[in-house]
């Protein structure tokens, strides 16, 4: 029982890594560049805003907030700290 389960997982793997390299999964390849770029901007946004005291921190929501939105959503992150703020 434990090969078959191995074998499903192995053709299911390389199914999915077949997706990706033929862009069927466009859009989790942009919203992994929006993330990786989003967490930059966060990074040099909350070094430039580091005197006033303004920062978001970066974690898996924050990540995945600009990941979907994008732009957008790095706004969304800093206007609610500062209303919360």
């Amino acid at each position: 029982m434990d090969l078959y389960l191995w074998i499903v997982a192995a053709l299911a793997l390389g199914l999915a890594a077949y997706l990706l390299v033929t862009r069927q999964f466009k859009w989790l390849w942009r919203i992994a560049r929006n993330a990786a770029l989003g967490v930059a901007a966060i990074l040099l946004i909350n070094l430039a805003l580091h005197g006033v005291g303004l920062a978001v921190g970066i974690n898996s929501v924050t990540t995945l907030t600009v990941g979907v939105l994008g732009l957008p959503g790095l706004l969304l992150l800093y206007t609610t700290q500062v209303l919360v703020r």
